[in-house]
């Protein structure tokens, strides 16, 4: 927003005084309007908006010619109550509120002889429509997905939950942008201390302007985390089911992806494609994308313990072949794989940043030619080649893992490439530690995994029959 006398809170009594206001601190800006009306009996009016931002039959229909057609104006609160027809309208003295308001799409009416203005609500801003998201999509079940809009959003919400307990409070935490955001929850369900503690942070956020909800997410979670302690989705489904489950949605303005809290370590191998599908299937899937977890960050470090430190423990066979191919290979094994991974990361970075058609092309033919010809060149072994595409193969399973995963793989690969196999056991249980510590907005992060039973594994390391399962509370899980 322009520069402006920061004391000036407050509009004029003064039509005239009011336009030479907007004219300053909208100087310069193009998509800015300023409308002059009057009604019969000669009071006069204007209107002030973006060009844009607004509907202008809403404008035309329901303040213009309203307007130019009232024979007498005498207060204010005539035009709220028996002139504006607009779905929502509101007088308003605070101009850093009436601008914001405006710059968000509604429209200011100004009257002279009046140190305040109407705020008419005249949203007319284009929108991405409602679709099924890239990352979440499902074979079966809704194919609908949030957008960029705070609104829209909370109506994908509302129709999944018709209950008069749900509660959507918004958010416009700093002062001078109109960067918005929505806690939705079940007041009859959810946790009230994790409501609580949600709340005392969001509070706390210094929130710069363009915020996304990534930038939301470092703010309320704790520093230097490696696991995400706030879940994130895509999908109003998935975010109703949580709601359901006690726990608090949290939508912001510009952004398509919901956060929810709080998120425990087990909800990374839940998909909402596991509810629309057989369970037996559903839970062959769940237990894949654990199994496929461990062993993509488990696959470097375990090759390299073995093959450099713990030979005795790989069959006579095998350990000749592995020799044979590594026959002539200049680089140690450490470092072999070190630069496999560094080479595989960056063919997958380059294949997401290119274009589809382009990206899919250049991540498959570049890794099967940059691999073959490696290995023909002698630069690096064949087996390794095959571990490395085996670890990227799996790594693929949990998407919403990637980050940490490569990370662990990194940690547990140096670890091995000094003890071997006691490096990499030492890692792992360092990583437990580190879960087993952590919590979500006072929810353990490793629930359900403390105690081995039917009733934690119904919905937990496998899908279990929907007439099995009933809505689960955060308040249990705690």
């Amino acid at each position: 927003m322009p520069e402006r006398d920061e004391g000036q809170r407050r509009f004029f009594k003064n039509i005239e005084e009011n336009e030479a206001l907007m004219q300053q601190v909208f100087e310069k800006d193009d998509v800015f309007i300023q409308r002059q009306l009057r009604t019969k009996d000669r009071s006069r009016c204007f209107i002030a908006y973006f060009d844009g931002m607004v509907n202008a039959e809403i404008i035309n229909l329901h303040i213009v010619k309203p307007i130019q057609e009232m024979e007498r104006l005498e207060q204010l609160s005539d035009l709220l109550e028996k002139v504006i027809s607009t779905e929502q309208a509101k007088i308003e003295e605070d101009t850093e509120k009436a601008f914001i308001a405006m710059e968000m799409g509604d429209t200011l009416l100004f009257v002279d002889g009046y140190a305040a203005v109407l705020v008419c609500s005249t949203k007319g801003y284009k929108t991405r429509s409602v679709e099924e998201p890239d990352i979440e999509k499902y074979l079966r079940g809704p194919k609908e997905g949030f957008t960029e809009s705070l609104m829209v959003n909370t109506t994908l919400i509302r129709r999944k939950l018709l209950s008069p307990m749900l509660k959507i409070e918004t958010y416009c935490p700093v002062e001078h942008t109109g960067e918005r955001f929505a806690l939705v929850y079940l007041a009859d369900v959810v946790d009230q201390e994790i409501l609580a503690n949600v709340k005392k942070k969001l509070e706390k956020l210094q929130i710069p302007p363009f915020m996304s909800s990534n930038h939301l997410e470092e703010r309320i979670c704790p520093k230097w985390q490696l696991f995400k302690t706030v879940g994130v989705t895509e999908k109003p489904d998935i975010a109703a089911a949580k709601i359901l489950e006690g726990r608090v949605a949290i939508i912001c303005e510009g952004s398509p992806n919901v956060l929810t809290a709080p998120f425990i370590f087990l909800e990374y191998f839940q998909t909402g494609s596991d509810y629309y599908g057989n369970f037996w299937f559903g839970s062959i899937q769940r237990l894949l994308r654990i199994l496929g977890t461990f062993l993509s960050a488990s696959i470097p470090a375990v090759y390299v313990s073995l093959v450099c430190f713990h030979q005795e423990m790989l069959p006579t066979e095998l350990l000749v072949s592995i020799s044979a191919a590594r026959e002539s290979v200049p680089l140690s094994t450490v470092f072999e794989a070190f630069l496999m991974l560094i080479a595989f990361e960056l063919l997958r970075e380059a294949g997401i940043m290119m274009p589809k058609g382009i990206g899919d092309a250049l991540s498959t033919v570049g890794g099967v030619v940059i691999g073959q010809a490696a290995v023909e060149a002698r630069f690096i072994s064949a087996p390794l080649v095959i571990m490395i595409a085996f670890t990227g193969l799996t790594e693929l399973l949990i998407p919403k893992l990637k980050g940490p995963v490569f990370i662990i793989r990194l940690y547990l690969l140096t670890l091995a490439s000094f003890v071997g196999i006691y490096g990499y056991l030492i890692g792992i249980l360092s990583i437990l530690a580190l879960l087993v510590s952590k919590d979500s907005f006072g929810l353990p992060y490793t629930a359900y995994l403390d105690e081995i039973s039917i009733n934690n594994l119904k919905d937990t390391l496998v899908r279990a029959p929907i007439w099995m399962l009933r809505v689960r509370s955060v308040r249990q899980e705690k």
